[in-house]
């Protein structure tokens, strides 16, 4: 009995394109992780502008802009505000993924805690 390679493309071609669909499903969730900490980042940053400022509903409206299930965290010194917004990405059972947005800003004058 006489063995071939007929049908080792197939299979070959099967695994390569398995392969390379798995490549871009990973390398396009890393995209978004980069998406949402820069999310957290800007959002981060808005709120305690905000904040500095005195200007509560901006910083709630802010505060909303945040990504789906982050949370935020906003503590005061004595002239700085500080705000920090977590974040926990998953890919299924992939993850998760911690991702942190923080920023300082300093209280505009007049303004007093």
């Amino acid at each position: 009995m006489r063995r071939t390679d007929r049908g080792m493309v197939t299979i070959e071609l099967a695994v390569g394109l398995l392969t390379a669909g798995l490549a871009v499903v990973l390398a396009c969730w890393v995209v978004n992780l980069v998406i949402l900490q820069t999310r957290c980042a800007d959002t981060a940053a808005q709120v305690a502008r905000q904040l500095a400022r005195d200007d509560q509903p901006a910083a709630q409206q802010a505060q909303q802009r945040a990504p789906k299930g982050a949370t935020t965290r906003i503590s005061h010194a004595e002239r700085t505000v500080t705000v920090r917004v977590d974040l926990d990405a998953r890919l299924g059972k992939l993850g998760p993924v911690h991702l942190v947005g923080g920023a300082t800003a300093d209280l505009e004058p007049g303004v007093t805690r």
